[in-house]
């Protein structure tokens, strides 16, 4: 039905959709807690872990952790400048995988594996330990790397964070576990995985099964950049180890900005010129504690409206438009059935399609097979 209707139609539909008959703020939020609820209990029985998108990430409402004064910020640009700006205690990199040539276990593409720090017996007993998990599950790369930050950040002092109850058990619980046990225990904590299902888009079709990806997918993939030990590490669930880039102890955190951009940089030109699906978020301060410390009353002001926004956008995001998609479909063939338009309606609609269809082979697009017969 929707490829009949045309664009004017679907504009309209798509108008209703968001603006006419849309909930307020306070029932969607009201609705889509349920839906999380209802959500959770379904993903818990099938022990899946949704996909999310890239700005479910940073949202604010992952303080259902109780992570306290933490904040996301996507960068528009790959400086060091930009970076020192929000004095950011880790990064976060979204990019499309693989990149084509792969890493052995031995060398990785970039940088060196730190195995050490995985060993019962490191080599500096006073250095802190790396928290680091194995990959064991599909769709989980966003929060494992989220995880990669905190749980390597957790502390009173400055430059750490309060992780909170539920993350600090977790870490003391795998604390004294493998790489690929602790990826076992994320996949399994119940906690972890109802919060990052609750930030997935809501759809009424649940299905338990999975399927590998093909040439045809585009597959993307999170990983983690901080600073522990003064030493600049890339934590990535896919490799076997932590990659240092650098020297050990040349990088602490006041200069994690400067040394972090040229191995970003580095990664970004293995593909090709044309690639540009990338995505930076910079793990930083609640930027509103330094705004009431300055008394910029302006920049407060503009973060308290980006997290009305992020709350708007999880919202939508968690509500389920199917069926208010199919009585408006179902309104607006009644009103051409009843004015005796519906088989004009149509056959305008198969020459609109054509058209777009002619029009994009002309421009040497492939686009979807339709049929318009």
């Amino acid at each position: 039905m929707w490829r009949k209707l045309d664009v004017p139609v679907r504009f309209l539909i798509i108008f209703a959709l968001l603006y006419s008959t849309l909930p307020s703020r306070e029932t969607l939020d009201e609705r889509h807690c349920k839906a999380a609820e209802r959500k959770g209990r379904k993903a818990k029985m099938s022990g899946g872990w949704n996909t999310i998108e890239s700005d479910a990430v940073r949202s604010p409402s992952r303080s259902i952790f109780r992570v306290k004064n933490v904040q996301f910020e996507e960068l528009i640009s790959l400086d060091a400048e930009s970076l020192q700006q929000l004095n950011p205690i880790g990064v976060i990199f979204l990019f499309k995988y693989p990149t084509g040539e792969k890493s052995s276990r031995d060398k990785p593409l970039d940088g060196d594996f730190d195995y050490s720090v995985l060993s019962d017996q490191p080599t500096d007993p006073d250095a802190e330990p790396v928290w680091f998990a194995a990959q064991t599950i599909q769709n989980a790369c966003g929060t494992q790397a989220l995880l990669s930050v905190l749980l390597n950040k957790d502390g009173a002092e400055d430059g750490k964070v309060d992780i909170g109850p539920n993350l600090k058990d977790f870490k003391d619980f795998t604390s004294a576990f493998p790489s690929d046990l602790r990826g076992e225990a994320l996949s399994n904590s119940d906690i972890i995985r109802d919060v990052h299902n609750s930030f997935a888009r809501s759809s009424p079709f649940v299905s338990d099964e999975s399927r590998m990806a093909t040439e045809d997918d585009d597959v993307y993939h999170f990983i983690a950049y901080t600073s522990i030990n003064s030493t600049l590490y890339e934590l990535d669930g896919l490799q076997p180890a932590p990659i240092r880039h650098g020297d050990p102890g040349a990088c602490p955190p006041e200069i994690f900005s400067d040394a972090v951009v040229p191995v970003l940089q580095r990664r970004i030109a293995r593909y090709p010129p044309t690639e540009i699906r990338f995505n930076l978020l910079a793990m930083c301060k609640d930027l509103r504690i330094q705004a009431k410390e300055i008394g910029d009353q302006e920049m407060l002001a503009r973060e308290e409206q980006k997290r009305r926004e992020w709350r708007w956008e999880n919202a939508l995001r968690r509500h389920n438009f199917v069926g208010l998609v199919g009585e408006v479909m179902k309104g607006v063939t009644a009103q051409k059935v009843k004015e005796g338009s519906y088989e004009k309606w149509v056959e305008d609609a198969k020459a609109s399609t054509r058209k777009r269809v002619e029009d994009r082979q002309k421009r040497g697009q492939q686009g979807d097979e339709m049929d318009v017969s």
